[in-house]
């Protein structure tokens, strides 16, 4: 007996190009499929699903990031809006790289460092005029340098 094909097969991951036009997931839907899979151990599973649903799925992660105190699913919202590498989520970073929580601060200037621009390199610079940690400090001119040896190797 042949396949069922009105139903679409699944790999584990949550994808929405799978499904007809009107059955097509909201970017809600997916980040609430995809934080029911984390919580239940599934972190892969959550984070390639969150990475597969595109660059629209970063304002629902920021919404989750700012609703939720749980420190996993804020390490896991800031690694998705990283793995895009896209000016566009700088501000997100640069808040998250203000906190506190070593956990936090140190996956969004991973996350700043992947985007390796010279606004990067600003954003930093200002992090470093306000007041933070000694630990903290040498993190972040490390990034720095590091992203100035590359941006100078692209041009020169």
């Amino acid at each position: 007996m042949p396949a069922d094909i009105s139903k679409p097969q699944s790999s584990g991951h949550l994808t929405t190009d799978a499904r007809p036009k009107n059955e097509l997931l909201t970017t809600k839907a997916i980040v609430e499929y995809a934080l029911s899979n984390f919580q239940s151990g599934q972190r892969d599973n959550a984070f390639h699903s969150l990475i597969e649903a595109g660059p629209n799925i970063i304002p629902e992660l920021i919404n989750l990031y700012e609703k939720t105190t749980d420190i996993d699913i804020q390490v896991l919202t800031i690694e998705v809006t990283s793995e895009f590498r896209l000016s566009t989520s700088l501000n997100f970073l640069k808040h998250a790289l203000r906190q506190e929580n070593p956990k936090i601060w140190k996956r969004a200037l991973n996350g700043l460092a992947m985007v390796g621009s010279i606004q990067v390199i600003e954003a930093l610079d200002h992090v470093l005029a306000s007041d933070c940690d000694a630990e903290k400090r040498a993190w972040i001119e490390e990034v720095m340098s590091d992203i100035s040896a590359r941006l100078k190797a692209e041009v020169g």
